[in-house]
C-alpha cells in the first residue's frame, strides 16, 4: 500500500511539473506569437499602410493593465495626430490627441512599461 501511495506521489509531480512548463521554449508569446507584426493580421496591415505613408509613424508595444497592448501613432511628431492603444483583438483600449486633445486612459504614462518600438517611419 505504501509503495502504491509512493507511485501514485511521483505521478502527480511528475504531472503538474509537466503542466507547469512553458511551451515556448524560452521566447515571450505575444498575443500567441512571438512576430506580432507578422503574424497579427490587422497590425501586419497597419504596418503596411505605414510604409506607404509620408507621415513619421510608430508602433509601439507596452504591457498596461495586466496585457499586452500596441500604441499605434500615424504621425506621431504632428499636431493634431491621434495615437490610440490597441489591445491584442484590435479593442480600442485609449485616445490620445486629435483636434480634440483626448486623454481617455490618464494613467498610461504612469502604468504602461516595457515599451518596444516594433516600428517607426
Amino acid at each position: 500500500m505504501e509503495k502504491s501511495i509512493q507511485i501514485l506521489s511521483l505521478i502527480a509531480v511528475f504531472c503538474i511539473s509537466f503542466l507547469a512548463c512553458d511551451d515556448n521554449t524560452g521566447i515571450e508569446q505575444i498575443c500567441k506569437t512571438d512576430k506580432p507584426l507578422e503574424d497579427i493580421e490587422w497590425l501586419e496591415d497597419v504596418k503596411n499602410y505605414f510604409v506607404s505613408s509620408q507621415n513619421k509613424d510608430r508602433i509601439t508595444q507596452y504591457d498596461y493593465n495586466n496585457e499586452i497592448v500596441f500604441f499605434v501613432e500615424d504621425c506621431y511628431d504632428c499636431a493634431d495626430a491621434m495615437g490610440i492603444v490597441y489591445n491584442c483583438e484590435q479593442e480600442t483600449l485609449c485616445q490620445f490627441g486629435g483636434i480634440a486633445g483626448f486623454n481617455t486612459c490618464p494613467d498610461f504614462d504612469s502604468l504602461a512599461t516595457n515599451a518596444i518600438i516594433l516600428y517607426v517611419d
